[in-house]
């Protein structure tokens, strides 16, 4: 039976997984790659001060962190992706993009794909050999993700913004 920290923290990641599971390989590719970048999104606004600013500059129309490789670049700045996270992020962001923009048709074997997926690290979770391209793209991302939506747990609710630095200066006294 799952208690509800698990149902709270991985209820959207225990969905992504079970939907994948039977994905084609672009299926695969773009909802791990659209999940990444929700993630990434909710990461970015639970860290940032509780200001309506802070959610312009992610969702929204022409919103300056409002990509995937935007989210990528701001989450390694503030600290809250490892190097390995950046690396394997962008790296399906890539992948990603090949999928998308590939109308013929590709496929983890495509030598580009497979380079890339290649260059990932191996998963820090599932102690099994991946054995396809497919399935090590799969564990590095349900890897990093499930690692992002721990962090992400851990901020949420008021539990931990970033602080707030500002300060004023004034010859006058206070009123």
């Amino acid at each position: 039976m799952r208690n509800k920290f698990e149902d709270e923290v991985f209820g959207n990641m225990n969905r992504l997984m079970s939907l994948t599971n039977d994905e084609d390989d672009r299926g695969l590719a773009l909802s791990m790659a659209a999940f990444s970048e929700d993630c990434l999104g909710r990461l970015l606004i639970a860290y940032m001060c509780d200001e309506k600013a802070s959610f312009d500059l992610v969702e929204g129309f022409n919103a300056p962190l409002g990509t995937f490789s935007s989210r990528i670049k701001a989450g390694a700045a503030l600290g809250l992706l490892s190097k390995i996270q950046q690396a394997d992020l962008d790296l399906a962001r890539k992948v990603r993009n090949e999928f998308a923009h590939n109308w013929e048709g590709c496929s983890f074997e495509t030598q580009n794909i497979k380079d890339w997926v290649l260059q990932m690290s191996d998963s820090r979770i599932h102690d099994r050999h991946s054995a396809t391209t497919r399935r090590k793209f799969h564990y590095t991302m349900s890897c990093t993700l499930v690692e992002l939506e721990y962090l992400l747990s851990t901020l949420g609710n008021g539990r931990r913004r970033i602080p707030i630095v500002a300060h004023h200066l004034s010859t006058k006294p206070p009123k």
